[in-house]
C-alpha cells in the first residue's frame, strides 16, 4: 500500500482511502494514464488480449502485459 498526498493538507493518507483522515478531502482514486495523465482509460479485455495473440503472436506482448487502455493518447499500460 502506497502514500500519497492530500491536495488540500499535504498530509500523508493511503492511495485506497475515499478522503483525507486529517482534513476531510476527497481523494482521487480514479485510474490515470503514466504517459498523458488522462483519466480517460478502459480495461483490457481478457478476449481483447487472446485475439492479438491470435492475431499478432509474440508481437502482442505489450498488450497481453498492459492492465488498462488509455482512450486519449492510445497507450496501453
Amino acid at each position: 500500500m502506497a502514500l500519497i498526498k492530500c491536495p488540500e493538507c499535504e498530509s500523508e493518507v493511503s492511495e485506497k482511502a475515499k478522503s483525507c483522515p486529517k482534513c476531510g478531502c476527497p481523494i482521487d482514486t480514479a485510474t490515470k494514464c503514466i504517459k498523458c495523465g488522462s483519466k480517460n482509460v478502459v480495461p483490457i479485455s481478457g478476449t481483447s488480449k487472446g485475439a492479438s495473440v491470435f492475431l499478432w503472436g509474440p508481437f502482442a506482448a505489450g498488450k497481453i502485459l498492459s492492465k488498462y487502455h488509455c482512450k486519449e493518447c492510445k497507450h496501453n499500460f
